[in-house]
This record gives structure tokens, sequence and C-alpha cells, in this order.
């Protein structure tokens, strides 16, 4: 599915809703829809549409995959290994989503794929 920033709060509730449907309960199920919650912002804030978004259940996995077509992430921002210690806003985003479920990202001067996995076992 296509998404923008005013639809954010829609794709929120239905990323718990179908992670529900799929046996994600509890912590596992609230930090799932925040890490999959900050990809979706991030394409909205930094990436160019159009933006999308998927959802599927493998054998092993609850998997979602967040894309748009902006600049790419720059190198620096994966050389962070600690969040930001400051309290303004901003520059959490990949940490959190790498701390809250397995994290895969590609992309490169014609877009950003964020991959989000939680294993199959974490959640039976």
């Amino acid at each position: 599915m296509e998404f923008d920033q005013d639809s954010v709060t829609r794709v929120r509730h239905l990323v718990a809703r179908s992670a529900r449907d799929a046996g994600l309960a509890g912590i596992t199920l609230e930090d799932f829809v925040l890490a999959v919650h900050e990809a979706v912002t991030n394409a909205v804030r930094y990436g160019i549409p159009p933006r999308g978004m998927a959802l599927w259940r493998e054998p092993e996995a609850l998997v979602c995959e967040i894309t748009d077509s902006g600049p790419g992430i720059p190198p620096e921002v994966f050389q962070r290994v600690e969040p930001v210690k400051r309290f303004d806003y901003g520059g959490r985003g990949l940490w959190l989503m790498d701390l809250l479920a397995d994290l895969d990202v590609r992309g490169g001067a014609d877009g950003t794929i964020i991959r989000l996995s939680v294993p199959v076992d974490r959640f039976r």
C-alpha cells in the first residue's frame, strides 16, 4: 500500500491489527508496531513519493517492508552505534528500529528499503 503524511496514523492502526491477527501480542506487538511506525514516519520525512509498505507472514517471521524513492540514507547515519543523547527530536529512528526488530536496510540514489521482521519464536 502507498502512504503519505496524512495516512501515517491509519497505517499504524492497520499494522497493529494485522500483526495481532498474525499472532503478535503484548510487548512484542507494541515493539514491532513502533519499529514500523518509525520507518513509515522516516519515509514521510526524508523520502520521496511513491512510498510503500508491505506486510506479510513467512514461515518463521512476520515481515514488513517500507520503501521510498528518496536519496537513500547517508553512510554516516550507520556509523552511530548509540542513540543521540540530547533531549532534542530526531536521530534515533534507525537505532530504535534495530532495537525493536530485526532490521535490514538497503538503498541508494534511487530509494531506500527498510525491512523489519520479528521471528516466529519471539511470539509463540
